[in-house]
């Protein structure tokens, strides 16, 4: 769980650096959600639910990571 508060710290960082071409190729919804996540597992608001942590796991975080890798690919090949 501390792996995808991690990830919501990097995205704030690109957000408080106006790295608006990096944000720009991810969902607003997406970006939303894992600001979210974090907020409940760093406050541990009414105990974190397992099955969303779970669902993110095995489901979001192939499509974050191809999203990813493409975002870092398009960077290389421009500089």
């Amino acid at each position: 769980m501390m792996h995808l508060t991690a990830i919501a710290e990097q995205f704030n960082k690109l957000k408080l650096e106006n790295a608006t071409h990096i944000l720009e190729a991810f969902d607003v919804e997406d970006i939303k959600g894992i600001y979210d996540v974090r907020t409940y597992i760093a406050h541990d608001y009414e105990g974190v639910n397992l099955a969303i942590i779970e669902w993110i796991i095995r489901n979001g975080l192939l499509k974050f990571k191809t999203l990813c890798q493409s975002v870092i690919t398009q960077h290389n090949s421009v500089n």
